[in-house]
């Protein structure tokens, strides 16, 4: 039985580093600044959206959509033209079941994107699209 014991202690010991390193990296992982990317749709017409899949996403007019986010270690936030999230933003509207492209930005133009900081470790940048 004392044999039994000094074994599982052995083991405690050999993974007590693992599980605190581990814990430690989750915590780092989930701390650090956010930078969110918004489409706002300032016009009168619903907008399509096509992300990765040909997925659909309509974005009703006087709406907004989060069209991603990300986190960063430094204090800094993430341009739109840096990003990883999306390397250009098409938008399309639908007449008599065809899309029309009316609305391209690629490549990313960080001067079109309004920034703002709306609390203490997040970022904004929002792309308003009007008539």
């Amino acid at each position: 039985m004392n044999k039994l014991i000094k074994v599982k202690r052995r083991y405690l010991l050999f993974l007590l580093p693992l599980i605190v390193a581990t814990q430690c990296e989750e915590d780092e992982l989930s701390s650090g600044f956010q930078t969110e990317y918004i489409i706002q749709n300032d016009s009168n017409t619903n907008l399509i959206l096509f992300r990765e899949g040909f997925e659909q996403v309509v974005i009703e007019s006087a709406s907004n959509y989060q069209l991603g986010s990300e986190l960063n270690q430094t204090t800094n936030e993430i341009a739109p033209s840096e990003s990883f999230v999306f390397n250009s933003v098409k938008l399309y509207i639908e007449e008599n079941e065809n899309f029309i492209l009316i609305y391209n930005q690629d490549p990313i133009d960080d001067s079109l994107w309004e920034f703002s900081e709306p609390s203490e470790n997040r970022f904004t940048y929002i792309l308003t699209i009007t008539d």
